[in-house]
């Protein structure tokens, strides 16, 4: 077990499923509503603490309410606070996600008012008790002086810089370094292709490089090493791919504390990032998944009748087509807790888009499971998120 020290910005995830990717101006209804502690550097450490190591978090908190929501999250992630800056005005940044059900992609929306981790502040800690140091490509203004700090005091521990994105400053940080973790995003930003192209350009001496890019796989180069690429994981269905970059980060500065080669260690943490896009959020990441089996296949589905399955956690469940996506709930009508099909079948009227309750005639909207009628008007059915594969099998989220 190694003591690991991350350096970045802990964020607020409040994320909502939604059956398909929203459009200007349209009212949609999520499927589900998560909130999560976030942010590139507290998902990586939570992923590292997982695989049997120490972390601690080295970020700014605010004085709102919210943010002693973000704390108790790091801290029941076991990630230690300890070196966190309090501001008493700002706000606790929060990112707004919107998860797509059918694709597991995300569109992410962030605010933040509030002060960066300033140096002052990482100056006062004991870093040469850590064996790794891994800094968020961030606060350019204070990351020069933490890194020339980090390079004067530590010994032999390594230092490892995610570049996210194009900042100013970035760059003269690069030699600073022993590993640079880069994304696509900051790759296409300054203009290049693929990870080749961006590796070919950087001519660093004694920096481990790798450049991730999504389906198209990871670009890597070794000290002294060629250029090497490998394939990404085919991963299906693919149910969230937020945080699956965190989770290669952090793999990849397991695998390398543990003496793996560069390229051992990236083949591990593409890994790991395909197995964390086949489950929701980061829990139990490292734990053997099981297969799940699908509910059904959109082929026995249609816009006029019901289809009533069970889940593999034994919920009775109501599937049905909704234009060009799919709606489940649970079979349970809120009037009297019975199943929407305990007297007859569940009539709908595909015309009327409403599905009626065989016991007492409540009708509900299929778009939403809203009461529009009957006895338990204005109550709603139970939503449950699921994922689509490329073969038309219907998961449970």
């Amino acid at each position: 077990m190694s003591k690991i020290l991350g350096i970045g910005n802990a964020v607020l995830d409040i994320i909502l499923t939604v059956d398909h990717h929203p459009q200007e101006d349209e009212e949609l209804r999520a499927q589900n509503k998560d909130v999560e502690t976030g942010g590139n550097i507290n998902n990586t450490l939570y992923v590292l603490n997982q695989l049997g190591h120490q972390t601690e978090i080295c970020t700014t908190v605010a004085a709102d309410n919210e943010s002693k929501q973000l704390i108790a999250g790091l801290n029941q992630r076991n990630i230690s606070t300890e070196h966190t800056q309090k501001f008493i005005k700002g706000r606790t940044p929060t990112s707004f996600v919107t998860l797509n059900a059918q694709n597991g992609h995300r569109t992410i929306v962030h605010y933040r008012d509030l002060p960066e981790l300033s140096f002052d502040f990482f100056a006062k800690i004991e870093i040469e008790e850590y064996d790794w140091l891994h800094f968020e490509g961030r606060n350019t203004t204070q990351l020069p002086g933490m890194i020339n700090i980090a390079k004067t005091f530590l010994t032999h521990q390594p230092i490892s810089l995610e570049v996210e994105k194009s900042r100013d400053g970035i760059e003269a940080l690069f030699s600073s370094v022993n590993l640079l973790i880069f994304s696509h995003h900051y790759a296409k930003a300054k203009g290049f292709n693929n990870g080749q192209e961006l590796l070919e350009s950087l001519t660093l001496d004694n920096v481990n490089m790798v450049c991730t890019w999504g389906t198209k796989g990871v670009w890597y180069k070794a000290i002294n090493q060629n250029i090497e690429h490998i394939e990404a994981e085919q991963v299906s269905p693919v149910i969230d791919t937020l945080g699956a970059g965190d989770t290669f980060n952090a793999a990849l500065i397991h695998s390398l504390i543990g003496q793996k080669s560069l390229k051992d260690s990236v083949i591990f943490a593409s890994k790991l990032a395909a197995k964390k896009c086949l489950q929701p959020g980061l829990d139990n990441i490292i734990a053997e998944q099981e297969t799940k089996k699908p509910l059904a296949n959109i082929k026995q589905l249609s816009n006029a009748k019901t289809l009533v399955t069970t889940s593999e956690n034994g919920d009775s469940l109501v599937l049905i087509k909704y234009e060009d996506s799919v709606r489940c709930y649970i079979n349970n009508c809120p009037h009297q807790d019975v199943p929407l099909n305990e007297a007859y079948k569940i009539d709908v009227n595909p015309f009327e888009k409403t599905m009626k309750c065989s016991v007492h005639d409540a009708f509900f909207n299929i778009e939403d499971g809203l009461c529009i009628d009957g006895p338990c008007w204005d109550e709603s059915l139970k939503s449950v998120a699921i994922k689509i594969d490329d073969n038309g099998d219907i998961y449970t989220i």
